[in-house]
């Protein structure tokens, strides 16, 4: 009886061999297992380092962290104690079907327990921000000279690198 069974199934079945990807080459465009998804665009800041940054408090130290913020939505890195080089090495994503926005406003602040003092900032145009589309070469950082609220360049520079890509980014498991 069982028998009966098994060829009755085995005729039903068919052997397919679908493509699922990764990595054929056809015509000039490399696929890959993320074709099988949609592409979802990201907006991408690195935040490396910094670099000569003023010292604020009255005990003449900086504990500095960095705020990325795009209209309503923000990340901040951790803080560091006394130091005027930091290295944070840190990554952020936001999702561009929630950008509304026109300006990327990246500003490094002094952590104090009663207000954090502004220490300076910089802007990128929304519209100014490079695409990347890999398997393109991962954005270098590039170091930025910070400006005061009224744009003014001021003492320090953080190094950053800033780009519009996809989850394919090599960036998206860390952000």
């Amino acid at each position: 009886m069982s028998c009966i069974v098994c060829r009755d199934l085995q005729k039903s079945l068919k052997e397919t061999r679908p493509h699922l990807g990764g990595g054929k080459v056809t015509g000039d465009k490399l696929r890959s297992t993320y074709d099988l998804v949609e592409q979802i665009q990201y907006l991408y800041v690195r935040v490396v380092k910094a670099k000569d940054l003023p010292l604020k408090d009255v005990t003449g130290s900086l504990d500095p962290y960095v705020e990325v913020r795009l209209g309503n939505y923000k990340g901040t890195t951790r803080h560091f104690e006394k130091k005027s080089n930091p290295e944070w090495s840190q990554v952020f994503a936001f999702s561009k079907d929630r950008i509304q926005a026109s300006v990327l406003e990246v500003t490094i602040k002094d952590n104090d327990p009663i207000k954090d003092d502004f220490v300076g900032r910089v802007l990128f145009d929304m519209n100014e921000i490079p695409k990347r589309v890999p398997p393109d070469s991962p954005l270098a950082p590039q170091w930025y000279r910070l400006e005061n609220r009224k744009g003014d360049k001021v003492k320090g520079e953080l190094m950053l690198a800033v780009w519009m890509g996809t989850q394919a980014d090599e960036a998206f498991p860390e952000a």
